[in-house]
Parts: C-alpha cells; sequence; structure tokens
C-alpha cells in the first residue's frame, strides 16, 4: 500500500516555512555569529534545528542517555540513512560534523554547514584525512564534541556498513570517550521506514520534497554506553562501536508506539534563534 500523503497547499506551506528557516540560518551565520558570543552560538544552532524538525514534522524518540549540554567532550558515531540524521543529532545535543567535500557545494546547505563549523574532507586524500583528524583533535581537546558517520554514506537502514576506522585516532589522541548511537526511521508500527533514505541517485532536492510530503516522519536515536577510547587502537574501537550501533538498531523494544513518542522540546522557550541571538 503507498505510503499517505499531504495535500499540495500543506506541502507548500511547509516548503515557504523551511525555505524561512534557511534564509534565517544564512543571516545567523554571515550577520548575527561575527557579533555575538561564540558561547552562544550553540544554543542558537541547536534551537534553529528543532524548529527544522517541527517544521518537517519529525517525531523524535530518544532512548538511552544523551549527555547534557555541559558535559565533558564526546566523540559520537552513528550510522547514516538522510541529511536528517544531521538535524536530529544537533536537536539533541550540538556536535561538530565530519562530512565529505561533496557537502560543501550543496547551495546555501553546504555554505551553513560550514559556517557552523562542519569540518570536510576527501575521504581518498591522505592529506586531508591528517588535516581533519588533527582539527578534530583540537576541537575535542578544547572541550567540544564532534561527530561522525564512519559507514563513509547513507544506506536505507536495513543494515550497518563496515565503519571505517581512520577518524577513530582523534578520540585516542584526545583520551575522550565514544558514544555510538543508532539512527533509525520507523514507520507508526515500529518497521523500517526505508522510504526516507537519502541514498542511490537520488537528488538532495527530490529527498526534501519527499519529506515534505510526508505527513509524520518518526525517528529514533538509541544512544549506547560510552567506549572507552583506551581500551584499544583505531580498528578495535571502529569494530565496538559498529556493533553496539548494530545491536541498538535491532532491539525493537526501544521503539515506543507513535502516541508515545513526543518531538524533541525547545527548553528555551519558543522565541526563533535570530530572536535569540
Amino acid at each position: 500500500m503507498p505510503s499517505a500523503r499531504t495535500g499540495c497547499l500543506t506541502r507548500i506551506s511547509r516548503g515557504i516555512r523551511l525555505i524561512g528557516k534557511l534564509f534565517e540560518a544564512f543571516v545567523l551565520v554571515r550577520l548575527a555569529f561575527p557579533r555575538i558570543e561564540p558561547s552562544r552560538h550553540d544554543g542558537i544552532i541547536q534551537r534553529w534545528c528543532r524548529e527544522v524538525l517541527d517544521i518537517l514534522h519529525i517525531n523524535v524518540s530518544v532512548h538511552g542517555r544523551p549527555m547534557p549540554g555541559n558535559a565533558s567532550p564526546v566523540m559520537f558515531v552513528a550510522n547514516h540513512v538522510s541529511w536528517l540524521d544531521v538535524l536530529l543529532l544537533n536537536a539533541c545535543r550540538r556536535m561538530r560534523f565530519v562530512a565529505k567535500t561533496e557537502v560543501r557545494s550543496w547551495p546555501l546547505i553546504g555554505w551553513i554547514a560550514a559556517g557552523t563549523g562542519t569540518m570536510f574532507f576527501k575521504r581518498t586524500s591522505p592529506h586531508q584525512l591528517a588535516c581533519v583528524m588533527h582539527s578534530m583533535t583540537a576541537v575535542l581537546g578544547c572541550g567540544g564534541c564532534v561527530a561522525l558517520f564512519p559507514e563513509g554514506t547513507t544506506t536505507d537502514g536495513t543494515a550497518v556498513r563496515t565503519f571505517h576506522s581512520g577518524l577513530f585516532e582523534s578520540a585516542i589522541r584526545a583520551n575522550v570517550p565514544i558514544r555510538p548511537i543508532g539512527i533509525s526511521y520507523l514507520k507508526s508500527d515500529g518497521s523500517l521506514d526505508a522510504d526516507i533514505a537519502f541514498v542511490g541517485d537520488e537528488s538532495l532536492v527530490s529527498s526534501i520534497l519527499n519529506v515534505l510530503s510526508r505527513p509524520t516522519t518518526f525517528a529514533r536515536l538509541s544512544f549506547s554506553n560510552p567506549i572507552d577510547s583506551s581500551i584499544g587502537d583505531r580498528r578495535r574501537l571502529a569494530a565496538l562501536c559498529q556493533k553496539a550501533v548494530e545491536r541498538s538498531l535491532a532491539d525493537p523494544a526501544t521503539f515506543p508506539l507513535a502516541s508515545d513518542a513526543s518531538p524533541l522540546r525547545d527548553a528555551h522557550g519558543s522565541s526563533s534563534p535570530l530572536a535569540a541571538a
């Protein structure tokens, strides 16, 4: 049976609101952030992500224990299904992401990602790998959090690909824990919703239109226990994290009924990120 779709007017309304949020992000990065304290950037970015999820009707359930915003530095690693993953993770806990260089060329979105601290590199370039590893270690050493998708690509969510181990060295050098996260998109009955995956030759615009046309998208973040980065080399750490993510995705008990799931709430009130800046 085909999935339910929203009406044309609803899609247009959501699309207009989404464009408005992208323009707001442009203003924040270009005009507001250079004029306000860097310590305030994270809260503003987190609130912006939550508001975009609300526009897209993404219903998020969080399992495990996400670390509070003022916790110690952590490297987060997760499986990768969609561009929505970044919004979900940032809405839950502010992180700086590592992304492939192709993302930097996405119109406006790539520029916003760069302006909010995303680190880009080409996986086949040893020089760029070394540079981004140095940057990650510096961020972690200064008390920040970084996040990466070690599969190196998106999947439809049915299985987890082998985790590349190269960037795990940053956690070892900075002596910080690694936190595996399982990301899944599910139907209201708890079964896998592969239609949301951003894979293959699908364009970003097509994927965004797909999300806008869905009445509600159910997302689940499953936080596994932290892994001490001192217990092994990068290959062992990558394997342990991959197993942790696979276990979290295979546990159906962690997904509540749709009526029990709720979106992430903004603890700072309803004012817009632009107003907060």
